[in-house]
């Protein structure tokens, strides 16, 4: 059982906090009214086709606990559900994690996704005592890249066809950074 949610602050009118059950119509339309936008990157846009789809992701990530591996927040600005961010692969040995984000394309350019992945990493180092953050993006997916890039994030390398996208391959560019080199 889950026991802890979350909310982070971004800024005045810019949330992200775990979602519940009654978050699900207003994500399914998120993502009904960017499908087209969103399915280039994201390989789940497909198989999400109900406000059940949605429901039943929200029961599996709902809340957090001591022993969670995946944290899912949802974006919400000025109330509006916009997107979300991940926090995936919490490994406890490592201290590590990778962070996953996707936002709806009418709300892009406005420095909301830079907002919440430097509000996230502040979260990862502060309250889950992380030390090293993950990002890995499609090497053409230059939107993508340029949140960690913004963040001083270090490119730590590219991974050869390291992604596979409705049957194409990409190279994964995976970027870093560490609590000694983050000053968010």
């Amino acid at each position: 059982m889950k026991d802890k949610d979350l909310t982070i602050k971004v800024r005045d009118n810019l949330i992200m906090r775990t979602q519940v059950v009654g978050d699900a119509p207003q994500m399914f339309l998120t993502i009904d009214k960017n499908r087209k936008y969103l399915r280039e990157w994201l390989t789940w846009v497909d198989n999400t086709v109900t406000v059940e789809d949605i429901e039943l992701s929200i029961k599996k990530t709902q809340g957090i606990d001591k022993d969670a591996k995946d944290i899912i927040l949802g974006i919400f600005f000025d109330n509006i559900h916009v997107g979300n961010l991940g926090i995936h692969n919490i490994d406890r040995r490592r201290d590590s994690a990778m962070i996953g984000y996707w936002l709806a394309e009418n709300y892009q350019g406005k420095g909301i996704m830079t907002d919440c992945v430097k509000a996230a990493v502040n979260y990862c180092f502060g309250g889950l005592n992380l030390n090293s953050i993950h990002i890995s993006c499609a090497e053409s997916n230059k939107k993508s890249r340029a949140v960690p890039e913004r963040l001083n994030f270090i490119q730590e390398g590219i991974l050869q066809d390291g992604l596979k996208y409705h049957g194409i391959y990409h190279n994964e560019v995976v970027y870093g950074i560490v609590k000694r080199n983050w000053n968010g």
